[in-house]
């Protein structure tokens, strides 16, 4: 048998062992294990990094024993049903699992008409872990007037990561401006910070790094969703 044979008949088998117990869809139950959260803070949680769990998420490659081992401790599940998926794991099946979440207004976003009382949004877990976020960084607002027209208009709603508020040039935040909140448009000019507007009518808050500043940044905004009507 050449080499190449030999290298194809082993892929061969492998596959077939990893069908036949069950290991080929571990991706499927470490999805389930996840329970929402992104890869980013599951891989803090086990003590991985984030490149190792997108891998076992994808299917490129199986953990090791040892990490197995470290998987199941860390989040209480029969490592059996983690290998072969054989045996009882308190999981819900995925039928019955929440796609969703629902990320509450943030507390400053008050409003004097309707919208005042919807105190959540409800939100797909999936579009959650592609920014990976953990669910309970997150907080919603709503926009308000025009000065970020014609990019943000008045009552479409920002989904805001409040693990995020480094500020980076050109990035849209939530900021907490004379007890209110503002989305702007962060702009680093040497010794300032500028809040830009989008709308060329509104000028821009201007604030010294090197003194206290009138604002709060509350964090980088990840999602706008439109109001079309």
């Amino acid at each position: 048998m050449t080499k190449s044979n030999a290298k194809k008949q082993y892929e061969k088998e492998k596959t077939r062992a990893l069908t036949d117990t069950g290991v080929i869809n571990f991706r499927n139950r470490l999805n389930l294990v996840l329970e929402g959260i992104s890869g980013n803070a599951f891989a803090k949680k086990v003590g991985m990094s984030e490149a190792v769990i997108r891998d076992y998420l994808s299917g490129k490659t199986y953990p090791a024993l040892n990490r197995l081992a470290i998987i199941a401790q860390k989040c209480d599940i029969p490592i059996e049903w983690l290998v072969t998926g054989k045996g009882e794991c308190r999981l819900l099946p995925e039928s019955k699992r929440r796609s969703s979440v629902h990320i509450p207004f943030h507390h400053l976003n008050e409003t004097n008409n309707s919208y005042s009382q919807i105190e959540s949004i409800p939100f797909d877990v999936n579009l959650i872990k592609h920014q990976c976020c953990d669910y309970e960084d997150l907080t919603a607002v709503w926009a308000k007037g025009d000065s970020m027209e014609p990019t943000i208009s008045n009552h479409d709603i920002l989904i805001i990561n409040k693990a995020h508020c480094k500020p980076i040039d050109g990035y849209l935040y939530a900021v907490e401006y004379e007890d209110q909140i503002s989305i702007k448009r962060i702009q680093n000019q040497g010794a300032n910070l500028a809040l830009l507007c989008d709308n060329p009518k509104y000028p821009a808050i201007i604030g010294d790094k090197s003194e206290p500043q009138d604002f709060k940044i509350i964090g980088l905004v990840v999602y706008l969703l439109k109001d079309l009507n």
